[in-house]
């Protein structure tokens, strides 16, 4: 989890303005030095240091939630979970504190109980719990089991579905967190109705970057192998996600771009992924110029797909040579003999050299041999 360290402003805490400040404007010479030895003048200049959260008080206030959330009192637990919320603001060292003190379980017992009763009548708590449930992470076997439940679940998607930019991106974090400790969840995630559609939707209009990464990460564990796997990806195809990668793949940041590849490998397990993606025009180019541009992990996935793409396609089209002969137009050939020049990863060899193999006898039909690509040509393959 990407935690944004937080930072101190000049001047008194939360005052935005600066002509509060003395010495705005001023320079320090100008100062003269019967105001600096003026405490209140010296009061004012420095900023009082903020007292650290300690473990007691958290233990107290989790005590209070856990009783407070057993009454369903839920303005108090409000009131006690925007204390919460201000103490992970005010600084790091406060966050790994309230970390470290099992609030996590109690937040996700809250979450829990209240997602137990009814999601459209405390639908802003729960927003409100996920927002800090962000920063929780990892959590405990007894928090984990509270938010995997399928009333945890179902509220989870539901925000997803309905909630507004700020919840959802929250839902999409604490989900992706939860997977990542847990895929077996993607049974129980399966059988929620819409679950997809708000992964897609979250991908598809973009709230941010961290969401967008969030919600990839996610459908990865989820169309990952297992025995619902291909249910789950056909409906990730009909759903459109493989133009939908192409598109963002076009300019997209590293870790979108990785998690992006990674998402279209996983699809082309499929007959129906890959059918998208022989009709989609970006996809041959896009695979192509990601190799070796991004990261090693993204050259991986890109190399993954292309396999198999080629592997596949004479079985899925009855014709693979217009998909070789299509790669060999967008460099392929020349990418992959990079690659294994550069040196990388011995699956990710094996995978490359079998490539060129199926590329070789179509270039001299595109006429694209020189001397020089021969010579390595013969060496390669």
């Amino acid at each position: 989890m990407i935690l944004c360290p937080w930072r101190r402003r000049k001047g008194n805490r939360g005052d935005d303005n600066e002509s509060s400040d003395p010495l705005n404007g001023k320079n320090f010479d100008s100062v003269s030095l019967d105001s600096m030895k003026d405490p209140i003048m010296l009061s004012t200049a420095i900023p009082t240091p903020v007292v650290p959260v300690t473990p007691d008080e958290v233990s107290e206030i989790c005590s209070q939630i856990v009783v407070a959330t057993h009454c369903g009192d839920h303005k108090s637990c409000k009131e006690l979970l925007g204390k919460i919320k201000a103490w992970g603001k005010e600084s790091e060292c406060n966050k790994r504190c309230v970390v470290n003190n099992g609030t996590g379980c109690v937040l996700s017992d809250m979450f829990y109980s209240f997602a137990s009763v009814s999601i459209e009548k405390h639908v802003d708590m729960l927003g409100e719990i996920l927002s800090v449930l962000t920063w929780m992470f990892p959590l405990g076997e007894e928090g984990q089991s509270k938010l995997a439940s399928p009333a945890s679940l179902n509220s989870m998607v539901w925000v997803l579905k309905n909630g507004d930019p700020s919840a959802r991106q929250n839902a999409v974090l604490v989900l992706k967190e939860l997977l990542s400790l847990n895929q077996r969840l993607v049974d129980t995630l399966s059988e929620i109705e819409g679950i997809s559609e708000a992964l897609v939707n979250i991908i598809r209009e973009p709230i941010c970057p961290r969401a967008t990464k969030s919600s990839l990460t996610s459908i990865y564990y989820m169309i990952s192998p297992s025995s619902i796997s291909v249910a789950l990806t056909s409906r990730f195809v009909e759903l459109g996600l493989v133009s939908i990668i192409t598109e963002i793949l076009v300019d997209a940041e590293k870790g979108i771009c990785e998690r992006a590849l990674g998402v279209l490998a996983g699809i082309c397990d499929c007959k129906e992924g890959r059918e998208e993606a022989y009709k989609n025009a970006l996809t041959m180019p896009l695979l192509v110029k990601k190799m070796l541009r991004i990261s090693e992990m993204a050259t991986e996935f890109a190399v993954c797909t292309l396999w198999k793409l080629f592997k596949n396609a004479k079985r899925d089209r009855d014709d693979d040579e217009s998909v070789l002969v299509e790669a060999l137009q967008d460099g392929a050939f020349q990418k992959l003999l990079v690659l294994l020049q550069l040196g990388c990863d011995e699956t990710v060899k094996e995978k490359a050299t079998e490539l060129l193999k199926l590329l070789n006898p179509y270039r001299k039909k595109l006429g694209c041999v020189d001397s020089s690509m021969d010579f390595k040509c013969q060496w390669a393959v």
